[in-house]
């Protein structure tokens, strides 16, 4: 593996539930003809919607049968149903929410049918079953850590990570920004000074059981660094990119249905570090070549899948 150089100083689903009301329908059609011949819903003694037909299509009774096979009695009662005849259009208002459908056949049973379908996903109120959402984003602080010549050195920054995917595995990238970090040389009062802005990607696996989502990152990094030498004579600025890996371990805490709060351990391998050069004195120190990150972040999730 050949050494890396800079020279620092000198030049450095929504479709089960229509199936299942469809399903109902085509039962409560029975119930229908049933009532015009006399026969008369299960529940008609018990509360009923405020049902208000306006115009001839469709026919009011027959909405009334295809309601009482689709809803409980608990639900019908004190609930307003509105249904104008508009010719061409008829329209269905269930409590502050209306619809109007286009039907310039005038099929009078299928307008039955559909207006009572709308009416009766509206009163019932379903509860909705979500999955994990379908991304996340965690923005928050960074801490970085490493070591130079046996002395600990730190970095205050920031990131920003997203997520993408609601199965167990998805897809993250992250893009951060580190403080300066300043690193003794060897042979003289030198020192260098590291700016790095790390880029990674990479597969995430999380587990969904709890409130809290663990999760485990593994993946690629790309770190920006800009190098620049202390205590010298004359010196300028470099700018370097250096490859390696990344690992993440963390868990995600959910406050809200959309906000949470997040906690990580990075660990990031540069197996090609930077040999640090001062011109005359040849080679006197190079970068790190593993960093360690704690990060403290806001999570944001996404619209939520349907599992």
């Amino acid at each position: 593996m050949g050494r890396r150089r800079a020279t620092i100083m000198c030049g450095l689903s929504a479709r089960g539930w229509s199936f299942w009301l469809a399903t109902r329908v085509a039962v409560a059609s029975v119930s229908a003809l049933a009532l015009s011949a006399g026969a008369r819903p299960a529940w008609a003694a018990g509360p009923q919607p405020e049902l208000d037909v306006v115009g001839a299509c469709p026919d009011a009774a027959v909405v009334r049968a295809l309601l009482a096979q689709l809803i409980t009695p608990e639900q019908a009662a004190g609930q307003a149903v509105v249904i104008q005849d508009r010719g061409a259009h008829v329209r269905i208002a269930v409590g502050g929410a209306a619809t109007t459908f286009d039907d310039p056949a005038r099929d009078c049973t299928a307008r039955a049918r559909a207006v009572s379908v709308v009416a009766a996903a509206a009163l019932q109120h379903p509860s909705v079953v979500l999955g994990p959402p379908i991304w996340t984003i965690e923005k928050g602080l960074v801490i970085e850590l490493t070591s130079s010549r046996g002395a600990a050195k730190s970095a205050i920054g920031a990131e920003m990570r997203g997520a993408l995917g609601s199965g167990p595995w998805s897809l993250f990238g992250a893009a951060g920004a580190r403080g300066p970090i300043t690193l003794e040389l060897e042979g003289g009062p030198w020192k260098a000074e590291l700016l790095r802005f790390p880029l990674d990607a990479g597969a995430r696996l999380t587990s969904y059981r709890w409130r809290l989502r663990p999760w485990l990152g593994l993946g690629a990094s790309a770190t920006i660094t800009r190098i620049i030498g202390h205590d010298l004579v004359e010196t300028d600025s470099q700018w370097r990119m250096g490859l390696g890996a990344l690992a993440m371990f963390g868990a995600t805490l959910a406050i809200t249905k959309r906000l949470g709060l997040a906690a990580a351990l990075a660990i990031r391998w540069e197996p090609r570090p930077y040999q640090l050069e001062v011109v005359p004195h040849g080679t006197v120190g190079q970068t790190p070549t593993w960093w360690f990150t704690i990060s403290l972040n806001y999570t944001l999730d996404g619209k939520r899948s349907s599992p």
